[in-house]
């Protein structure tokens, strides 16, 4: 089980309903990462997270909305006795900006703090991955595709026994995909149910439409896609999307649900939603403390 916490949900600057940028993701082993990290998101997180379960932070842009809150979320890590290694993937090119933020006088973290500077290489983890993608806003800025490995299938256990498998031969089986028996290779497939897809979910961050994603990006099970604008009128030339953008990125990726983010001020839920429905009916909009679990 995987589990979606929307801490912040506004465009630019917090209102009395919602924060700056910030989206936590719970994985299956109880570890937790931030997808951004705005004004106020230690502040969100005391219902929902604990900051000292925050492994790794993914920065999309160093726009003030969605960075200005690490500062504060380190300096609570530091206070509350964290010793385990916190890291922070960035675009490639602003890693030493990023450096710079936590070389302010008289600040220290007081355990290891790793800044990463990423772009298109997929990143392997354990039982996970992360493939960062260019999206379009202006300043360097990446987007990102999260992904559970897939997993295989539980043994056939009524197969298994006829076939004489049994004890330490499941760890052989486990580890070098196949074992010998009589005489016969048998591979793990064979005495396995159906490989089981890992779950996936986009995060744009901020961007202008799109048209090119990476693979790893389309049949995703989630897209969390900035959507500012409900007009193109009041889009104008900035690098934003509207909501009908946003669904036609949906649509584009096949994604099973749609989940609208980065929502500008000027406009009430209702009239966000209400827009979406007239392009697709997969999408919601998200508000602070949403949770969806996967």
């Amino acid at each position: 089980m995987m589990k979606i916490i929307f801490l912040g949900t506004s465009a630019s600057k917090p209102t009395s309903e919602r924060n700056p940028s910030s989206v936590a993701l719970q994985y299956n082993n109880g570890e937790f990462m931030l997808f951004d990290c705005g004004e106020g998101t230690q502040r969100q997180m005391i219902k929902k997270v604990s900051p000292m379960k925050i492994s790794k932070i993914f920065i999309t842009h160093l726009h003030a909305d969605h960075i200005i809150g690490l500062v504060g979320l380190v300096q609570s890590m530091k206070l509350n006795g964290r010793t385990q290694l916190l890291e922070i993937f960035v675009p490639k090119d602003t890693i030493e900006y990023m450096k710079t933020l936590f070389s302010i006088p008289y600040f220290s973290a007081d355990f290891d703090i790793h800044v990463i500077g990423v772009f298109e290489e997929k990143i392997d983890f354990d039982g996970y991955w992360i493939r960062p993608f260019p999206v379009s806003h202006g300043v360097p800025a990446i987007g990102y595709v999260f992904g559970v490995n897939d997993s295989r299938g539980k043994f056939n256990k009524k197969l298994c026994d006829e076939l004489g498998i049994k004890g330490e031969m499941f760890a052989l089986l486990e580890k070098n995909g196949k074992i010998e028996i009589g005489g016969r290779e048998i591979s793990i497939k064979e005495v396995t149910g159906k490989t089981k897809k890992g779950k996936k979910i986009v995060y744009t961050g901020d961007t202008e439409k799109i048209e090119v994603f990476p693979e790893e990006a389309y049949h995703c099970d989630v897209l969390i896609h900035e959507s500012t604008f409900v007009s193109q009128e009041d889009k104008k030339e900035t690098y934003h999307s509207t909501v009908k953008e946003a669904c036609e990125v949906a649509k584009l990726l096949s994604a099973k649900k749609l989940v609208l983010t980065h929502i500008s001020q000027r406009y009430e839920t209702k009239e966000v939603a209400d827009e979406s429905k007239k392009y697709c009916e997969n999408a919601i909009v998200a508000e602070d403390f949403l949770e969806i679990t996967l």
